[in-house]
């Protein structure tokens, strides 16, 4: 347990913050570089509680600011390809996907992913759209992953572990930087940001244009613009306040690259408001109140009356309008609006060994497409209570249990709960056996996907048909379930020198919400001229498990030298169906290797002067049979990255930094067959000033 320092020691810390840029931020919200100088971080992303490495109920990777830079990542999900048990890959040009422990498909939707602990999992979508986030890299001080269910703490959204991103706090900076960026796919990408103090108000102004042409077989191009504000007020010592603001607009391109098709643009407009209010009750107690609201439109062009005659196969104007007129079809189904809205109220204090945290929660949400939803609208509440307590029980052992019961308008309900015992045989390791329980709730878009495809009346006879049924929605699906047992050993070297972390896992899954196929004849009533004669579905019917082991080894080699080594072995077993349904003329979706067996990743990172930076990741990925995607190959990936920091005054300098991915090829697929990722480099200049 981290014992908490009684306010009135803090006093004279925190009236120096109120006349000082450098020291007005919530140290459970923004902990500055300092504190990961310590030989044990402190995260808050297990818990919710300010914890150690050694004293958190979890495995927990960090991707410091130091990392994030040398690794020479473009986007977020190539970051994480630094995370054991991570799968990244891009399913086009610009369109990029992550996954913990394999067993997904274009739209991974069991991770829950955060910026600054507000939560950009999408109902529309049931995933996170990597584009629309309104930040950069450059906006990012660290990455907190928990590797492993984490429902418990941060809900159904986090069913296989969470990622909270969390942006570089303008109470610790001063001074900002413009950056711009070319290279591959005719890349053109500016970005700024500017941080400093207006009276009481401590504030970060941040944005940037990103564009490319994507890749010469379908110019799956990319263009965005986003602009995010982030500002912190503390008027007392014991009050705090927080506001957050950003939009996101651009366009993409998307389609399915295992068919040599054309892709279609696809426009996007995001933005999102998030207040935070933390207030200090006492020497241990702290309560406070977080409100957001996100909003996401996508809009996908409309089929052209050309495209729809090929489509139905017929240029008989009557006909095709009437086909237009019935189904308002659009090039891709990306498209509709989702919002939603959670407020939460929270309380940590601390009494004698124990150290709690609990609250209460409500989300709001709703999505509507005329492509996904046909069926209208759909809203969905739901409440949460939740609750985490370490207790110290005796010298050097402590007990980690929390729960989280989620209650949804949807007519179900999940609680999930886990437990930890820990040992830490010195300041510097410490054991962990933990056990867990989780129940996901499924998604707006598994529940009310629908899309029926019309006929008009004059293309198989003298009334409108039902001409195809492509997704048929399911209102009655329960909650996915994983019961985990791990042991965790994790171990800091003294005087910074690094850590080692191991974690064996073993997972079960259950009542997992998987597609299948229908006969038509129970979902339509005759006459139907279906093209396939079946239609797609989901159901509570599939079950896997997963047993192995993930290695994170960081070790400072020498005062200019550090290597980060990350390996996951894992052995998944899926010849388990659970079903009440009579499967007899249904098919099942089935894949094998739907994981990795083994995956790793290196990073070598050297400063042989304090100007200049050298840096080489190295990935490897065994074959895996995504859901969507299909059979992969194994590859392996090398990236170089070179930076040279020229000092032009006392307060600014210039960076160079040149990136080559897949150095050293040969040209591989990492999800569809014909999306190919060969040599690609950037040359960055980025200028700071102080």
């Amino acid at each position: 347990m981290t014992n908490r320092t009684p306010l009135y020691r803090l006093a004279p810390l925190l009236a120096m913050g109120l006349a000082s840029p450098t020291l007005q931020a919530d140290e459970s919200l923004y902990l500055s570089e300092q504190d990961f100088l310590t030989d044990i971080p402190e995260i808050t992303s297990a818990t919710r509680l300010t914890q150690k490495l050694t004293e958190a109920p979890a495995s927990i990777s960090i991707i410091d600011r130091q990392t994030i830079v040398a690794s020479g990542a473009r986007n977020i999900p190539d970051l994480l390809r630094l995370v054991p048990g991570f799968q990244s890959y891009h399913v086009s040009a610009n369109k990029f996907a992550t996954t913990y422990h394999g067993a997904s498909d274009n739209f991974p939707r069991r991770l829950e992913v955060m910026v600054d602990g507000r939560s950009v999992y999408l109902p529309l979508l049931a995933t996170v759209d990597w584009t629309s986030l309104g930040i950069n890299l450059q906006d990012i001080e660290r990455i907190e992953v928990v590797r492993g269910s984490n429902v418990p703490t941060q809900g159904s959204n986090a069913f296989m572990g969470s990622i909270n991103i969390i942006t570089r706090s303008p109470a610790l900076l001063s001074g900002g930087y413009v950056s711009a960026t070319g290279g591959s796919m005719d890349t053109r990408d500016l970005q700024f940001g500017h941080a400093d103090q207006l009276s009481s108000w401590n504030y970060r102004l941040s944005g940037g244009h990103e564009e490319n042409d994507g890749s010469d077989l379908y110019g799956d191009a990319l263009k965005r613009n986003y602009l995010s504000f982030s500002g912190s007020y503390t008027p007392t010592l014991t009050d705090t306040l927080w506001i957050q603001a950003g939009v996101d607009r651009g366009h993409t391109y998307v389609g399915g690259a295992d068919k040599l098709e054309p892709f279609s643009k696809r426009d996007h407009d995001a933005n999102y408001q998030s207040i935070k209010y933390q207030h200090l009750y006492s020497d241990t107690g702290t309560i406070q109140l977080t409100a957001y609201h996100n909003y996401l439109d996508l809009e996908a062009p409309a089929m052209s009356f050309e495209r729809v005659g090929d489509f139905i196969g017929t240029d008989n104007p009557a006909i095709v309008n009437g086909f237009i007129a019935l189904n308002s079809p659009h090039e891709d189904s990306e498209h509709g609006t989702a919002h939603s809205y959670d407020t939460e109220l929270q309380l940590t204090d601390q009494i004698g060994s124990l150290e709690l945290v609990g609250g209460l929660g409500y989300r709001y949400e709703t999505a509507e497409s005329d492509v996904l939803l046909q069926s209208g609208k759909v809203t969905e509440e739901r409440w949460r209570l939740f609750s985490n307590l370490d207790w110290d029980f005796a010298p050097r052992w402590s007990l980690s249990t929390g729960f989280m019961y989620e209650d949804s308008s949807e007519n179900s309900d999940a609680l999930s709960y886990r437990h930890a015992l820990i040992h830490r045989p010195d300041e510097q390791s410490s054991f962990r056996l933990g056990y867990s329980i989780s129940e996901r709730l499924p998604s707006l878009l598994e529940r009310h996907a629908n899309n029926t495809i019309y006929a008009p009346a004059g293309l198989f006879g003298p009334d409108p048909v039902v001409y195809d049924l492509d997704k048929a929605a399911n209102p009655d699906l329960g909650p996915e379930r994983i019961k985990t047992y791990e042991l965790g050993y994790y171990r800091a070297f003294d005087d910074h020198q690094g850590h080692f972390d191991l974690r064996l896992f073993h997972e079960q899954l259950s009542n997992v919400i998987s597609s299948y196929f229908l006969p038509t004849d129970e979902l339509a009533p005759p006459p139907h001229p279906m093209t396939q004669g079946r239609v797609s579905t989901n159901e509570n019917n599939f079950g896997w498990e997963n047993q192995g082991v993930e290695i994170q080894l960081h070790r400072q080699l020498s005062s200019q030298l550090s290597a980060l080594l990350n390996y996951t072995y894992t052995n998944t077993l899926t010849d388990r169906w659970e079903t009440n349904k009579d499967l007899q003329g249904q098919t099942l979706i089935f894949r094998d290797a739907i994981t990795p067996e083994h995956t790793a990743s290196l990073m070598l990172s050297w400063t042989p002067a304090s100007d200049l930076n050298l840096s080489l990741m190295h990935y490897y990925m065994d074959s895996v049979h995504w859901f969507e995607g299909g059979l992969r190959e194994s590859y392996q990936r090398t990236d170089l990255r070179a930076a040279y920091n020229w000092q032009l005054s006392a307060g600014t300098e210039l960076e160079t930094a040149l990136t080559i991915q897949n150095a050293f090829g040969p040209t591989y697929e990492e999800f569809y067959q014909y999306n190919l990722f060969d040599r690609r480099a950037w040359l960055r200049l980025t200028l700071r000033y102080h």
